[in-house]
């Protein structure tokens, strides 16, 4: 059996988890967890590895900042992440082992409750990547995928999912099955609550 460079960067990416979990003070066994989430696909694998960070080592603002600037960070976060992360490195605080900012590849953090069932449920790289490969599906009409990619939304509480796949079939002037209707409300009434 022939190993992917995508599964052998998630075994590197593991390999050093598993160093940040030995030592989860020493700042080298979470640059390492951090170069090795940048060979992963998405931000959330990233975001996870400097969360991880800033939750167990000492403050060091300057070398947090090198890190934050490096362009394997700063070009794939999103700026309000980027910019929050930033703010933490200039205030020389920890971050509390539960945060919002926690993503499903933390480590040593762990996602809030306080966050919307979604994020805890699927991650923004989970609902992207679900809303483009539905899409293409729902655009031919596909009715057992269209019922699959409904029953994922409201199971998984997906907002971001549904939000793109509507936009998407809407601008193609398809029009929409009352299921739609009942999905939407379903995740209006989530967001809130």
């Amino acid at each position: 059996m022939q190993i992917t460079p995508s599964l052998q960067a998630r075994a590197r990416h593991r390999q050093a988890g598993r160093g940040v979990l030995r030592t989860p003070g020493d700042w080298g066994a979470h640059e390492a967890h951090v170069a090795t989430a940048g060979a992963l696909d998405g931000t959330e694998p990233l975001q996870g590895a400097i969360v991880d960070c800033l939750h167990a080592c000492a403050p060091a603002p300057d070398r947090l900042g090198r890190l934050l600037a490096q362009p394997l960070v700063s070009g794939r976060l999103a700026p309000p992440v980027l910019q929050t992360f930033a703010a933490l490195a200039r205030s020389g605080r920890r971050l509390p082992r539960i945060t919002p900012l926690a993503t499903r590849y933390c480590v040593l953090a762990s996602p809030s409750l306080d966050v919307p069932s979604r994020a805890v449920l699927c991650g923004v790289d989970d609902s992207r990547g679900i809303a483009q490969a539905a899409i293409p599906r729902l655009l031919q009409g596909d009715a057992v995928a269209e019922e699959a990619f409904l029953r994922h939304c409201e199971g998984a509480r997906d907002t971001l999912a549904f939000m793109l796949a509507r936009r998407a079939l809407t601008r193609s002037g398809r029009v929409l099955a009352q299921r739609w209707d009942a999905v939407a409300m379903l995740l209006e009434k989530e967001v809130s609550a």
